[in-house]
Order: structure tokens, then C-alpha cells, then sequence
């Protein structure tokens, strides 16, 4: 599905929440009328709070962007616990919104220097009466440079399921901390001690060895902020039978923006020699490229490799399980699909 269209629809858009919002449980747009987002913190005013709805007389950036699961891949680690994802918690959209920086302007809000994260939470309830809330610290160099609170999904008003009627967006970082149905921004110096910020969507500083235990603490590891450089390969299916001839592989690449990716490498020799594929290079670096490659191939059984660089200078490791984790987060080794050619 993900191979049919560049932009991904948000009816197969994946769908992954830690914590409900009943009114947010549609594909529908969920209305404005009454929703507030209040600012509180080391800001001046101190608090401010306006009506979500002011934000539609406000102009509008709209980002093509990669919206994934921090645990997609997980199935790549083996044998950990939660989603079961293997390539299906990403897709490519378009998010618009109003830049939070013209929010500040507009209320004529300002911001201490001492500031270094804006934390954001959304209306949505703790899973029961013992459960933590959700929320997440978010570098605010991050948030003021590209960071909006969006309105539309793929050119529609945003449909509640993905976070409407507001959603706070960064385009480059992993989708949980794109907080669904946001209501508040705070301005901090410090990361939230938050249980799922600052315990559980976090990756570890050190290597780790598979089924090693690991107690997150802020001081230990990172949270999963930014979008891991990844390539996927989309045509052929894995698992599908062929006919001797050429063949074409296609699939995706992206990463968190900061800069371009510059090659996709194909291998069907398990890494002994590698082809550069052909492809797109999109306008915002934020979207996924679309890459495609020709091979000739005689009947047999084959493991496509599909590994990408970027200007940075960072590859895909040939074994993503050397960055394993206890959570099974950020999966970025070399995507490998296997096929029969007849």
C-alpha cells in the first residue's frame, strides 16, 4: 500500500496511541469550537491561553514530512516486547499548520533565555488511575525553527484519530512527540521526569547486549527524538515469485532532514557488491526520496539489500541489531527482502 502513492493516505496512515481521547477515536475532523491551548512557564505573560479556532485566521506552512513509530522495526531486534511493526508504522503526509514561533508573536509572548525545552501534553486521559499522563520535552531550537501546530492533514482538516483537532508537528522528529489533541506548552530548562519521556521512549547512550537489562534513567540515555536514516524496499514484496528477466526494485529513503540523503545502494549478494539506484530528490527534505533500480536476474532465490547515506556522512549498518535496545526503538539497519526468481 505504502508503494501506491507518494503521499500517504490517512485512511492506511498507522495508527498508534498510548493514551485514548474519546472524541478522537474517528477519521473524522474533530471541531475547534471551544478548544483552548494554554502557554505556562518561563515565559512573559507567564500563562497565556487562547482559543484554537484564532488559528485559523493565522497564515499557514504546510511541511511534507515523514510521520513514523519510534518502534517501527521492531520485529528486526526479534523477541521484544510491544507493537509487532516491521515496516508499517510510517508513512509520508503533509501536515499545515501555524508555526508556534507566529504564536508567540501574535500573543506577544516572551521567552526567557534560560529556556531549553517546550514540553508538550495533549487532552487525552492516563490509561487508569494509577497510569502517568503522557508527555514530552522537545529541544525548543527545534520547536521554534520548524515546529507548527497543525490543523490539516493532507489537505483535509485533521481527522481526530491522527491528532485533531490540533497537533503539535516537528517535522524530523518521531512521531510520539508529535502530541496528539494538544493543550498545553510548557517552557522549562529541564526534560520532563515524566514516566514516558523519561523512562520509556528513550534509547540508551551505550551499546547494549541483546536481552541485556538497562534501568533508563535522563542522565543514561536519549530520548527518541530525531528520525533515523532508513531505506526501504517496497517492489518486490517479500516473498514473491518472479519471472527470470529484469526485474525492477523500488522502494523509499529518508531521514530527520538535516541533510540530504545523496545514494540508496542496492545488493542482491548479500553486501559483496553493491548498485547505486536512480532517484527524486524531493523538495522538502523532510519527505521520503523514491528510489528505483533495473536488475537482470536468473532464476534462483535472492536477499535484496537496500542501504542509503546521507551528507553527513551516516549509513545504515549492515546488522541494525548492533543498536539494540530493551524497547526495540529506532530500527535502522539494512532493509533485506527475500524473493524467488523462476
Amino acid at each position: 500500500l505504502l508503494a501506491e502513492n507518494r503521499i500517504t493516505d490517512k485512511s492506511i496512515l498507522f495508527v498508534r496511541n498510548i493514551q485514548d481521547l474519546d472524541i478522537g477515536m474517528t477519521m473524522e475532523p474533530v471541531p475547534l469550537e471551544g478548544w483552548q491551548i494554554e502557554l505556562s512557564g518561563l515565559i512573559r505573560p507567564y500563562r497565556v491561553v487562547f482559543h484554537a479556532k484564532e488559528l485559523l485566521d493565522m497564515e499557514q506552512v504546510e511541511y511534507e514530512m515523514i510521520l513514523q513509530c519510534s518502534g517501527n522495526g521492531r520485529n528486526e531486534y526479534g523477541g521484544i516486547k510491544g507493537t509487532p511493526w516491521d515496516q508499517g508504522g510510517v508513512g509520508n503526509v503533509r501536515f499545515a499548520g501555524v508555526p508556534l514561533k507566529a504564536i508567540l508573536d501574535k500573543y506577544k509572548i516572551e521567552v526567557d533565555p534560560q529556556v531549553r525545552y517546550i514540553t508538550a501534553e495533549g487532552r487525552d486521559a492516563a490509561m487508569g488511575l494509577e497510569k502517568p499522563d503522557l508527555e514530552h520535552s522537545i529541544p525548543i531550537a527545534d520547536v521554534l525553527e520548524r515546529g507548527i501546530i497543525a490543523l490539516r492533514l493532507n489537505g483535509e482538516p485533521l481527522p481526530g484519530i491522527h491528532g485533531g483537532p490540533v497537533r503539535l508537528v516537528i517535522p524530523g522528529l518521531f512521531g510520539t512527540m508529535q502530541i496528539k489533541w494538544l493543550t498545553h506548552l510548557k517552557f522549562e530548562t529541564a526534560e520532563s521526569p515524566n514516566f514516558y519521556h523519561a523512562t520509556e521512549y528513550r534509547v540508551p547512550y551505550t551499546l547494549l547486549q541483546p536481552g541485556e537489562k538497562f534501568r533508563f534513567t535522563l542522565e543514561n540515555s536519549r530520548p527518541t527524538w530525531d528520525i533515523r536514516l532508513m531505506s526501504y524496499i517496497l517492489q518486490p514484496l517479500p516473498g514473491a515469485i518472479l519471472t527470470a528477466g529484469q526485474v525492477t526494485i523500488s522502494g523509499v529513503a529518508y531521514n530527520d532532514g538535516k541533510a540530504p540523503v545523496e545514494s540508496v545502494l542496492v545488493s542482491i549478494d548479500h553486501g559483496k557488491s553493491w548498485t547505486p539506484a536512480n532517484f527524486d530528490i524531493p523538495e522538502s527534505l523532510y519527505s521520503w526520496y523514491e528510489w528505483s533500480i533495473e536488475k537482470n536476474l536468473a532464476p534462483g532465490n535472492y536477499e535484496i539489500w537496500a542501504r542509503a547515506t546521507d551528507a553527513l556522512g551516516r549509513s545504515q549498518p549492515l546488522d541494525g541489531r548492533i543498536f539494540w535496545n530493551p524497547n526495540g526503538y529506532e530500527w535502522t539497519g539494512v532493509f533485506k527482502c527475500d524473493i524467488t526468481v523462476e
